[in-house]
């Protein structure tokens, strides 16, 4: 049967890192976001860093998998990481540490999991898992890690290499079934197995399938929307984004975020808080607004040069917030652009 997680176990998995000055973050920015405060006063409780913008995959829609020669590559060091740690711990609930990277390819990732659980902060990664061995297997499941999220969009080899160009289907469950293995010998440990099975066109068909897998192996399963080319989707409307990536759309309307007759989003918006509730710092110190953002040109400032608060409420991240609230602003952000065109489609 898949893994059960009780309502208990997920309050204390989002209390155990609470602290007053967090709860105050919490609350203070649900004020200011009702306000619509420009300049605010507390830090994002949580944020996504990036430890790197390299991968193992060619996934067709990312650009990394591209290849894309909008973001220089790398990864951050352990160094400039603990500075960032040692900034926000105080005030983070919650580290994701990936965003356009596969992040076990960064020899540090053990490393900087432990440094910031050690810091009071809950972390989790997101991982195509076509590389793990067991000693890394152990190595993550006793870091202190709340979740691994498993990338896995297929249960055969032809729909997986269909989008996850360069993997390897076997290997990816493989691996998941190690780290299941090795979980069961660490009583102590609390770290949740998600298995992200995002529904394109090419394996729709599978999806009760992979869900009947998943309980037979014992491992939580969410079923995604797809995105669509994830380099654009903020700066073209969902009828661009359609007519270019129809392909890879699903029919089955339960898992498809568009209107395909109308060609637009289900789910319109005309807001966004992420402004005023979480932050992305890329590896060379690029702070963005969000993990929609892929080119290094729109970035808000650098956490690296400055330390991440005087970004926090600079002038880019207080344009945004002005833009969000539809207030002037002499200066036009990425956030301009989204909101122009939408924002995103799911």
């Amino acid at each position: 049967m898949a893994e059960k997680i009780s309502l208990m176990d997920r309050i204390r998995e989002e209390t155990r890192v609470l602290t007053l000055r967090k709860l105050y973050n919490v609350l203070m920015s649900s004020v200011q976001l009702a306000l619509k405060s420009s300049r605010v006063y507390y830090l994002p409780t949580r944020i996504s860093i990036e430890t790197g913008n390299i991968c193992n995959l060619k996934c067709p829609l990312c650009p990394t998998g591209r290849k894309d020669p909008g973001a220089q590559r790398g990864f951050m060091s352990f160094e400039d990481y603990q500075k960032i740690i040692d900034e926000l711990c105080r005030d983070l609930l919650l580290v994701r540490l990936y965003n356009w990277g596969e992040p076990l390819l960064n020899r540090d990732i053990i490393r900087m999991i432990r440094y910031a659980h050690g810091k009071g902060t809950g972390v989790t990664i997101s991982t195509n898992l076509n590389i793990l061995d067991q000693a890394t297997a152990r190595d993550l499941l006793t870091s202190g890690l709340q979740k691994i999220f498993i990338s896995c969009d297929g249960v055969s080899d032809q729909t997986y290499d269909a989008y996850h160009i360069g993997g390897d289907y076997n290997t990816v469950m493989q691996n998941i079934q190690l780290l299941i293995e090795e979980k069961r010998n660490l009583p102590e440990c609390n770290t949740r197995l998600i298995w992200l099975f995002h529904v394109f066109h090419h394996n729709e068909h599978e999806v009760e399938k992979a869900l009947a897998i998943a309980r037979e192996m014992g491992i939580e399963i969410r079923i995604n929307k797809m995105r669509t080319d994830m380099a654009m989707e903020i700066f073209e409307t969902a009828e661009k984004s359609i007519d270019r990536d129809r392909q890879w759309i699903p029919e089955d309307p339960r898992y498809c975020a568009f209107d395909m007759d109308k060609k637009e989003a289900k789910q319109k918006k005309n807001f966004c808080s992420l402004p005023w509730k979480e932050t992305v710092i890329n590896w060379d110190g690029s702070v963005l607004p969000c993990c929609s953002v892929y080119e290094e040109k729109y970035s808000f400032g650098n956490a690296f040069e400055k330390g991440f608060a005087k970004t926090w409420n600079g002038e880019a991240y207080r344009a945004a917030r002005r833009e969000m609230a539809g207030r002037n602003s002499s200066l036009k952000t990425v956030c301009h652009i989204c909101r122009s065109t939408g924002f995103t489609h799911f």
